[in-house]
């Protein structure tokens, strides 16, 4: 291969490389068919229930005192663990509102994914303290984001208010354009 030939193969790689590095990840969109899978709970008042993951992982590398973690995370969807009761929508309006609400538990779950990550990722630690904090930080993220769930389903009285459920969709559409 000419050395022409071997830096622009070079260099579109590099490029590839970077561009993959800065790749836009969006939430999943939901729909019933395809993430609500499991029985729905008869006692259940709700006429659908979305239940989200998130995981973090991490491996360190300690040499004398220099501490390197890399982390991975995991979120989305149970599909397995997520329900809807088809009977209680009465109309494709009722499904759509609906279905946007619950949309809103996968944005809360998005936000904790990406911004846990971040935070966890971008923190100080030392050898001495990135268990306890890695561990701590991670339940105060966690924490932060159950609650946000809670209070979503409060305010917008699980999404049978309107102008409350419009309001989480702004402060969702604000918050994913930051991501």
């Amino acid at each position: 291969m000419n050395p022409l030939k071997k830096i622009l193969l070079l260099t579109v790689t590099v490029c590839t490389c970077a561009f993959a590095l800065h790749e836009r990840t969006y939430p999943e969109t939901i729909d019933w068919d395809t993430h609500f899978r499991a029985n729905p709970d008869p006692n259940s008042n709700y006429a659908a229930v979305t239940s989200t993951i998130w995981q973090y992982g991490y491996r360190s590398t300690i040499r004398g005192n220099n501490l390197q973690l890399d982390f991975n995370f995991l979120g989305g969807v149970d599909v397995n663990k997520s329900w809807v009761k088809r009977d209680k929508i009465k109309s494709k309006s009722a499904s759509k509102q609906l279905l946007n609400h619950e949309q809103g538990h996968v944005y809360i779950n998005f936000l904790l994914l990406k911004k846990g990550e971040y935070i966890l990722k971008n923190q100080g630690y030392t050898v001495q303290n990135y268990k306890r904090l890695v561990e701590k930080t991670a339940k105060d993220i966690s924490r932060f984001y159950n609650d946000m769930q809670t209070r979503y389903d409060e305010e917008t009285k699980h999404g049978s208010d309107i102008e409350a459920q419009e309001k989480w969709n702004a402060f969702f559409e604000s918050e994913l354009r930051d991501l």
